[in-house]
């Protein structure tokens, strides 16, 4: 699994972004690609995705579609393997 971090850079958002960024990461909720989407709490102008296993390269690629590709943000991006999940989580899976 993977754990996006996305960071705005704020002097670089143009009006439409907003729009199409939530586009993108609807579009891959619904996919499957992303499980759990939403902005952060503590951070202005970020947010956190939890994308499902997939070969890094095929993240990648889902990243390029990204309206804030490449200049309007930076990706930060973690792999890791889930070892514990909450059953409120795990959901029938």
């Amino acid at each position: 699994m993977y754990l996006i971090d996305i960071r705005l850079k704020g002097d670089q958002v143009t009006e439409d972004q907003p729009t199409a960024h939530c586009q993108w990461f609807s579009r891959h909720f619904e996919a499957g690609d992303f499980l759990i989407v939403g902005p952060s709490k503590s951070r202005a102008q970020s947010g956190l995705i939890l994308a499902r296993q997939m070969a890094r390269k095929d993240l990648d690629q889902i990243i390029t579609e990204d309206a804030f590709y490449p200049a309007g943000a930076d990706y930060l991006v973690n792999e890791f393997e889930a070892k514990l999940v909450a059953d409120q989580i795990k959901g029938d899976a």
